[in-house]
């Protein structure tokens, strides 16, 4: 899920007929992790992850889930500013800030193209729109030619995901 900034304001768009949508209408917060795995990026898009892979702590009037393998992540307060048949949008307004000293990420051709296809992936998922298909393969190209071995087991396993949600569609 993608975090916009736009006119010093925090917000989201959610797909209705997600976890991440029940969790924020439920309980009205969201923890944005910060990663630069892209195997986990694409496993947390596509798959609940067991109970061990998440921390549980209380931050203020908060009792939060984080994720265990990610130091860095931002606890937000969450209002649904406006409502869809399909997709909520989110106001986000930051409660607690969770970063650790790391040394700077280089902007990196295959893991971009692993956030662009799984980005794609979630919306073909839904429409089956053979474009999305046309793009998911474009962005897997680029990281079979560009990514290193963690961005190509991600893109593999994009693959698999898109493939076991749309049986006869064909990404290897």
């Amino acid at each position: 899920m993608g975090i916009i900034l736009k006119n010093n304001s925090l917000s989201m768009i959610v797909f209705r007929t997600s976890h991440t949508a029940e969790n924020i209408i439920r309980d009205g917060w969201i923890v944005a992790h910060i990663t630069h795995d892209p195997v986990l990026f694409v496993r947390t898009t596509f798959e609940d992850l067991s109970s061990e892979s998440y921390v549980e702590e209380k931050i203020g009037e908060y009792h939060i889930q984080r994720l265990r393998s990610v130091q860095n992540w931002i606890l937000c307060k969450a209002q649904i500013l406006n409502k869809t048949s399909e997709k909520i949008f989110v106001g986000l307004e930051p409660v607690h800030i969770a970063l650790t000293p790391e040394p700077p990420h280089p902007v990196h051709r295959g893991f971009n193209n692993v956030i662009e296809a799984t980005v794609h992936a979630t919306r073909y998922i839904l429409y089956q729109d053979t474009k999305l298909a046309e793009l998911i393969r474009h962005h897997g190209d680029l990281v079979m030619r560009c990514g290193g071995e963690s961005e190509k087991r991600a893109m593999k396993l994009l693959y698999t995901f898109v493939n076991s949600k749309n049986p006869g569609t064909f990404f290897e």
